[in-house]
């Protein structure tokens, strides 16, 4: 398939990532933010399911680390599925103190990311597992409706690999996986069905690379 775009060791696929999958390279890590499956939007509606994970296990390399978001909901269903395709390591936890989502106990302020491998993984450099990062509307404006922070992602990228290794990112949305990984040095691969969004990313990742230390939380 031809990319959407591929410029430096950067590539976004236009597509369903059920069917790119199996056509990639294995991959170092991923980090990403799927559909939760508590049907806001129509591409909210499920959460990835069995085949999917496998598919996902397939394309990873022995060792590689991947980190979900889950979201909320259903949460102890999500941890067993996943804890079936992979081996669970940790939790990280994305602290935005000014966060306005509704929660079942009102307004919630942190959001789960967790940690599984393909076996056994490591953090290098070892880092804290909360990750303070407040949300800044202008910042994140990128036509989205649910955009995760560049803060709350690199800490991710610079733990979970090192330089010259690739990153997926099968659910891509505005691109703030690939923008990471490109800031820290590394490849990337990025999958999105929606190509509004595969548009909105091949520009942040057109725009100059800022000189970055190493991420650390």
């Amino acid at each position: 398939m031809k990319p959407y775009y591929d410029h430096a060791g950067i590539t976004i696929f236009h597509g369903d990532c059920r069917e790119i999958l199996p056509s990639l390279p294995k991959v170092d890590a991923v980090i990403t933010d799927p559909p939760y499956g508590v049907g806001k939007a129509d591409w909210d509606s499920v959460f990835p399911t069995l085949p999917f994970w496998t598919a996902m296990r397939d394309a990873m390399r022995e060792g590689a680390s991947i980190v979900v978001y889950p979201g909320e909901a259903d949460a102890p269903k999500k941890i067993a599925l996943l804890s079936g395709v992979f081996d669970y390591h940790w939790q990280f936890v994305w602290y935005a103190p000014n966060a306005m989502q509704f929660g079942k106990t009102g307004y919630t302020v942190k959001s789960l990311a967790w940690w599984f491998a393909k076996g056994k993984a490591s953090c290098r450099p070892k880092v804290r597992d909360v990750i303070v990062d407040p949300i800044i509307p202008e910042e994140n404006n990128f036509g989205h409706p649910s955009p995760k922070p560049l803060g709350c992602i690199s800490p991710l990228v610079g733990a979970l690999s090192s330089p010259g290794e690739t990153i997926l990112d099968p659910f891509m949305g505005s691109g703030t996986t690939l923008v990471a990984a490109k800031n820290l040095g590394r490849k990337a691969i990025g999958i999105e069905i929606e190509e509004k969004y595969c548009e909105i990313a091949a520009k942040r990742l057109s725009q100059e690379v800022f000189d970055f230390e190493e991420a650390t939380i």
